[in-house]
């Protein structure tokens, strides 16, 4: 049996991502099991409000973040291929994280004998003020505190039990049944503003390369689509299984942990 594997792109590298597959022979993975769409992209703003040129008379776009790969999994007719194929489960996860467990019978088995039509897997927040992300009861529903809105004293708040209470820190890992998703799917979920650098052309034409971040881009999450569910489990896994590649440093990059494992091996 062959597990399918959907990939979002952006437009800007659906044709590489492509192009990449095809030379490397989808990895020895059956072509017909791996499908490609792409998510949709808005216009990048700067700090003003004003729209970025990426060339002249062309409007800077960007990628709308991962939050819309519901909506492009309706709109490209994923979810529709998903269910020609008997598929009740789908899994999410981001690309950057090269160490994570994609394929994981517990983490489903779990899921399902609790009854839950959504899941995530999340690392313990060591740190109390760390910039990660937490899940958190909002509400009455399941939902997710910025970083920025956390206090040392709420980071460090424990149940009766001295369990802390917001430190479940999200890896971008999660588990929808396939009703979850076409749920999500229709959702208008909330754009979030996110300050980045962006290369634009000026008002004489010319290419500026900015040292600082200096435009704002709109962006959709995945987890704000579970504030829609009654619940949510929660699934602690340990560190060594979140290595995102494009953060270039911190204790989770990718070389730090590779580093642990040389030194295991000397």
């Amino acid at each position: 049996m062959t597990i399918p594997w959907y990939i979002m792109t952006s437009h800007s590298n659906c044709a590489s991502t492509r192009k990449f597959f095809e030379e490397n022979n989808y990895f020895n993975y059956p072509k017909n099991s791996v499908r490609f769409f792409s998510q949709d992209k808005l216009p990048i703003v700067d700090t003003e409000g004003k729209i970025l040129l990426s060339e002249p008379y062309l409007i800077q776009e960007g990628p709308n973040g991962n939050g819309d790969v519901f909506n492009a999994l309706l709109r490209s007719g994923m979810i529709e291929d998903m269910k020609s194929r008997n598929i009740k489960w789908v899994f999410f996860c981001g690309v950057d994280n090269i160490l994570l467990r994609i394929v994981d019978p517990l983490f489903l088995g779990i899921t399902i004998s609790e009854g839950h039509k959504i899941s995530s897997k999340t690392i313990f927040k060591e740190m109390p003020l760390d910039t990660e992300c937490v899940f958190a009861r909002i509400n009455g529903k399941p939902g997710m505190l910025h970083y920025k809105d956390i206090t040392l004293e709420l980071s460090e708040s424990q149940n009766d039990d001295g369990a802390y209470l917001y430190r479940e820190a999200n890896v971008l890992s999660h588990l929808l049944s396939i009703d979850a998703l076409e749920k999500s799917a229709n959702l208008n979920l909330p754009y979030n503003r996110a300050y980045k650098k962006a290369t634009f052309v000026n008002d004489e034409g010319m290419k500026q390369v900015p040292e600082e971040r200096n435009s704002f881009k709109f962006e959709k999450f995945i987890f704000d689509s579970f504030s829609h569910f009654e619940n949510l489990l929660l699934f602690r896994v340990s560190k060594e299984e979140f290595a995102p590649i494009k953060d270039i440093v911190g204790l989770n990059t990718a070389t730090k942990l590779f580093q642990k494992e040389i030194m295991k091996i000397k």
